[in-house]
């Protein structure tokens, strides 16, 4: 029972596909066509890309220090996706740009764009930033940087422009701290190396002037331990200055984090804190006071002070960090823990400097009072030896502190490396044509298709038997339409001469007058067999037909069932009851001008208003005069009595009566019938006017026998082939004459329009 349910589903779906096969073509060409040309008409995009590893540690420090390589960390990666496609990044590559030799060939330079407008340096970037992506091979460190641009040459030379920049940056960040300490030793370098040629050629000149060579021992003895002090004070300086540099880059490293940061490690404190700095400052006291007062194990003691202020910073420094720690704003673990252990060390020591600058330059005001001692004439000349010594020292150390510098900033990498650089590509990655092409077919086709699904979903008229049966109505009969445009001119195609009543008789559709072997006078023929036994026990003899609107061809199909009953040798009469727009005179060509209504007004008799037809048995009354009440006329007893006179003298009796949704006259003429037939036109009628004529009809105590589906477009509906299949087949197989079948039947199948009246439907 499923399977066959599954299977009429399926053939009803293909039944509505079939119908709307115009409208799924039209859609497929259409969207096929717009998809074709919009396709041919975008611009080629190309895709280049660049790789980038990211490497976990400094190369050189690794090679010193013979690290392990930490574990890959997912935010890293990602923090580095961002900078990349940040717009720092497209800034800096834009300006670069500005320079390149190739400018003119790239479009994203352009100053005007398509339309005519200027192009600032913001749409630029923009521009860029939205062309570029960058993504992470799954686990590895290797990103991904791709750009799409409408050129080849242009897709790859800007993503080698940014990997590229982006290497210049890691590398300027990475050199960041280094260079700022060895921009400040050269600007010092250049500084005391004018003060030295200064103080040597006022030494000089000096003793030129004086005459004198050298000093005493004494004042000799005294400037030496002055340079020397000075010498260290000056050290001390340096390397203050050169930490606080340090400690200003690192400042502007984290402000990117976390700003407040700075401020928050800097004014930490507590007791045991508080207790190591001022032994640090006591003991860089102790150790200048050894420095300028030299004697025997002086230097054991000295390093051993030292060694103790170094481990006294390393305690200083783990405090710190425990207090730091302690606090929620601080957490180490938000920002880079290499950042945090940077500061923390240089806040400690920039305050063991500043203890032991002070500490020096407590001795050195000792020192110079006791220099101030000496003979005016000793005196300059010892201060312009000790300036001279002064210099030349501090010139040495800086010297030599700026080459330690240039060699720790030489080594200092990117901590990326470019692993491949783009290459143009071969071939663009849109428009995909035969891709685009193909979805293109794929959506003209499901947009038909969903168009006609909607279509057939919002329509609700009849088209087939079947859509009859679902609403619990019998189908008496099938009418295939009749095209008599077609009929006329197939006729004149063949040479026929026809007569004006030939004509009016194709006209009027009596299709089983003028072709009773037409597949369409079949459809009559089993429509009046199902009629005959509907209910053998109680035959029905007089038949009203009528619809639920007008143009529904129930004259037609009154008349049609009239001749065909009429050739079976029956004693038919035809009676119009349609008094308000009568048409069945004009089927026969003859006079309405007495009729129905001359018989219910007295004026006339039964045998009267009867009239002959050219069809043998058949009968017609006519509707006469047309009244000015009809339903009161077919309401009345003499309608009552002329009904049962018609029924006593015929066979059968057909009324066509005005539609019954329209007037009420349909409605009154089914009581005084056998049965009501309703004639429902294909794809015209709707269901909601089927079920309001049925309850009309149900409302007078009437019920309708059964329906007959008229003007069905069997082509159009199932196809060619079922039409040829169910009807002509069916034709020419007992139709023709005895030994023809084949011949006619292959002859058809060659020219399906043959030499006869029957043979032209």
């Amino acid at each position: 029972m499923d399977t066959k349910d599954t299977s009429t589903q399926f053939a009803e779906y293909f039944r509505i596909l079939f119908r709307g096969r115009w409208i799924i073509v039209l859609s497929f060409l259409a969207v096929v066509a717009a998809t074709t040309f919009m396709t041919y008409r975008m611009r080629p995009a190309y895709v280049a890309t660049a790789t980038v590893l990211i490497l976990d540690q400094d190369i050189m420090e690794m090679a010193m220090l013979n690290a392990e390589r930490y574990p890959v960390r997912k935010s890293r990666n990602l923090n580095e996706i961002e900078l990349l496609r940040s717009r720092r990044i497209a800034e800096d590559v834009l300006r670069s740009l500005a320079n390149s030799p190739y400018r003119s060939e790239l479009e994203i330079m352009r100053e005007v764009s398509s339309k005519g407008t200027p192009i600032t340096f913001d749409d630029r970037v923009e521009l860029l930033r939205s062309n570029t992506s960058v993504s992470n091979l799954k686990d590895t460190d290797i990103l991904k940087v791709s750009m799409t641009a409408h050129t080849a040459f242009e897709s790859s030379f800007l993503a080698n422009a940014i990997a590229e920049e982006y290497y210049r940056y890691k590398l300027r960040t990475a050199r960041g701290e280094v260079s700022e300490i060895r921009q400040f030793l050269e600007q010092q370098l250049e500084v005391v190396r004018e003060q030295l040629s200064q103080s040597e050629n006022l030494e000089r000149a000096y003793k030129e002037s004086r005459g004198v060579s050298s000093l005493d021992d004494e004042a000799r003895y005294m400037v030496e331990q002055s340079a020397q002090i000075h010498a260290l004070y000056n050290q001390a300086e340096t390397d203050l200055n050169a930490e606080l540099r340090r400690m200003d880059y690192l400042k502007r490293q984290l402000a990117e984090t976390k700003g407040s940061m700075v401020e928050d490690i800097t004014n930490v404190t507590s007791p045991l804190i508080e207790s190591l700095q001022q032994e640090i400052a006591q003991k860089q006291t102790r150790l200048a006071s050894l420095i300028a007062s030299p004697g025997p194990g002086m230097d054991l003691t000295i390093k051993g002070l030292e060694s103790e202020i170094e481990t006294i910073k390393g305690k200083l420094i783990e405090e710190v960090r425990k207090v730091a720690g302690s606090t929620s704003s601080m957490d180490p673990l938000r920002t880079s823990q290499s950042l945090f252990d940077d500061i923390l060390k240089a806040e400690v020591e920039i305050k063991a400097l500043t203890a032991r600058a002070e500490a020096l330059r407590d001795v050195i005001d000792n020192i110079d009072y006791e220099l101030e001692q000496l003979p005016e004439k000793t005196l300059v000349l010892a201060r312009l030896t000790r300036d001279r010594k002064l210099n030349e020292n501090l010139y040495l150390l800086l010297n030599e502190k700026f080459e330690d510098a240039r060699i720790t900033e030489a080594g200092k990498s990117a901590g990326v490396e470019i692993v491949d650089t783009a290459k143009p590509p071969d071939s663009p990655v849109q428009p995909r044509k035969k891709l685009n092409i193909l979805f293109g077919m794929l959506f003209g086709l499901a947009l038909g298709v969903g168009i006609t699904l909607l279509l057939d979903f919002l329509d609700d008229t009849i088209k087939t038997p079947e859509d009859l049966e679902k609403m619990g109505l019998v189908p008496l009969g099938t009418i295939p339409v009749v095209h008599t445009e077609e009929i006329v001119r197939r006729l004149k195609k063949q040479g026929k001469s026809f007569t004006e009543a030939d004509l009016a008789k194709v006209e009027a559709k009596m299709i089983t007058r003028f072709s009773p072997k037409s597949p369409v006078s079949e459809a009559y023929r089993s429509f009046r067999t199902n009629i005959q036994f509907s209910d053998i026990d109680n035959p029905k003899r007089v038949i009203l037909m009528t619809s639920s609107a007008t143009k529904e061809g129930k004259s037609t199909t009154c008349v049609n069932l009239a001749i065909t009953l009429a050739q079976m040798g029956s004693r038919v009469l035809l009676i119009d009851s349609d008094l308000r727009r009568p048409n069945l005179h004009n089927f026969f060509q003859m006079d309405k001008t007495y009729g129905l209504t001359n018989v219910l007004i007295g004026s006339l008799t039964f045998d009267d208003v009867i009239k002959k037809t050219e069809v043998e048995n058949l009968d017609l009354i006519t509707a006469g005069d047309i009244p000015p009440n009809p339903s009161e006329m077919v309401a009345s007893e003499r309608m009552k009595d002329f009904l049962k006179e018609a029924r006593d003298r015929y066979d059968f009796v057909l009324l066509d009566s005005p539609p019954v949704i329209a007037v009420t006259d349909a409605a009154i003429l089914t009581t005084r019938v056998d049965a009501t037939i309703l004639v429902v036109s294909s794809g015209l009628t709707g269901k909601s006017e089927i079920k309001r004529a049925i309850n009309l009809i149900k409302n007078v105590q009437s019920n309708v026998l059964g329906v007959v589906l008229n003007a069905l477009d069997i082509k159009k509906i199932y196809g060619s082939y079922y039409y040829y299949f169910h009807y002509y087949q069916y034709y020419y197989y007992y139709g023709s004459e005895p030994g023809k079948g084949k011949k006619k039947k292959r002859k058809h199948a060659e020219k399906p329009v043959e030499s006869d009246y029957s043979e032209v439907t």
